[in-house]
């Protein structure tokens, strides 16, 4: 067996600030005033992926894979597990045009033997919350450019900020984990907890003119959801999501919600707190799921089942550098453009999740034409997994 060298893992570390618990990346917040949004000041965006991508994603994923394929997946799997040493895991893999194939993992070393039903995706459900915005948006019930003062009128620079501003991290809102207090404090935190605390820090720069990702910015969004929806926020997603493509096994989970049969978090450092209560991160990642139901979500949502495509498109059409080079970020989306040893760049459309004791990613890679989903419940690297079973498709390894 070849020693674990997951292609893509130096490449893809900075996905990991991504984590809900995570500390801000910026070395010093210091509080700005503006008066006006400003224009982009940060580094380069990415081109869009060109419109024949979503031709091509969108080809049915019925059936199972060939015996063959599945072999090389599964012996994938098996090595993710013994380098990661994730307690549980559930991975899925989906071609168009080929079919499915999907596992769940458990090494025994549960408190409670049976295999979860529930993996916490974390911040994979920012896709989630982000296509309730635009659907309200196509419905005419909302519009990009409404201005934050609406629904928080007395939050610094509410008449300035923007849903898309919320939806792109380009607010300039304070990320509410990297607050040392609520990081050292247990326990569930409503939105308005949340809220309250990124305001105590203040903005960091004007909307528009830099990108810096904030778990804030969308628990805002899922108050605004429920003002227009008029239905709480995990109804909505429910109602408009997970129902209409029958997700039997994924969930929005309601404030303070226990699942008995969520795979419980193994972070490296137990002093962590923030992953004790899945529910706090609200519409920020509040999706517990199995990995073929995220297969299945993603699937429709690139294939134009769940918005109109050009309303797709648009999501990927300004990609923001994020923490370092590789990872760009759209409307509730990401970009990864990755190179491998081999001199060449792979390009997945998807987005990364995580929080102490949970990682988690959901992708379509462009250039293998395949869907892939992990998450596993500690702090092992899920992008590297999800390399792994990429490679598996590929290889008679």
């Amino acid at each position: 067996m070849r020693a674990w060298k997951p292609d893509l893992l130096s490449a893809l570390l900075a996905v990991a600030a991504l984590s809900l618990g995570a500390a801000e990346p910026v070395n010093e917040w210091r509080p700005v005033t503006c008066d006006s949004a400003k224009p982009y000041r940060g580094p380069k965006l990415h081109a869009p992926p060109g419109s024949p991508v979503f031709k091509k994603a969108a080809g049915a994923l019925d059936g199972s894979l060939d015996s063959a394929t599945i072999g090389r997946l599964e012996a994938a799997l098996k090595k993710a597990v013994e380098a990661t040493k994730a307690p549980s895991m559930t991975v899925a893999v989906g071609v168009p045009g080929q079919g499915s194939w999907t596992r769940t993992t458990n090494r025994g070393t549960e408190t409670n033997s049976l295999m979860p039903r529930w993996f916490w995706f974390a911040s994979v459900g920012k896709a989630f919350t982000a296509v309730v915005v635009q659907q309200l948006v196509e419905e005419k019930k909302l519009k990009l450019d409404a201005k934050l003062a609406r629904w928080f009128p007395d939050y610094p620079n509410a008449g300035i900020i923007t849903i898309d501003h919320l939806l792109a991290h380009t607010s300039g809102i304070y990320s509410f984990q990297s607050d040392p207090v609520l990081r050292a404090s247990p326990g569930y935190k409503s939105p308005e907890e949340l809220i309250s605390t990124a305001r105590s820090h203040g903005n960091g720069f004007c909307p528009g003119e830099y990108w810096s990702y904030s778990n804030t910015g969308y628990v805002m969004l899922g108050r605004i959801i429920e003002q227009i929806d008029g239905r709480p926020f995990h109804e909505a997603v429910t109602a408009r999501i997970i129902d209409p493509l029958g997700l039997k096994n994924t969930r929005a989970l309601a404030p303070r919600e226990h699942l008995s049969d969520l795979a419980p978090g193994h972070p490296s450092d137990p002093k962590e707190t923030l992953a004790e209560t899945p529910t706090t991160p609200f519409a920020a990642g509040n999706i517990v799921s199995r990995a073929d139901d995220m297969v299945k979500f993603w699937h429709a949502l690139l294939s134009g089942r769940l918005l109109k495509l050009e309303t797709v498109r648009g999501q990927f059409r300004s990609l923001y550098p994020m923490f370092d080079q590789g990872t760009f970020y759209g409307r509730g989306v990401m970009l990864y453009d990755v190179p491998t040893p081999q001199g060449d760049r792979l390009t997945w459309l998807g987005h990364s999740g995580g929080a102490p004791g949970f990682k988690a990613i959901l992708i379509y890679s462009i250039d293998a034409d395949a869907y892939v989903s992990v998450a596993l419940n500690n702090d092992g690297s899920a992008e590297a997994t999800a390399s792994l079973l990429l490679r598996a498709l590929r290889s008679s390894e």
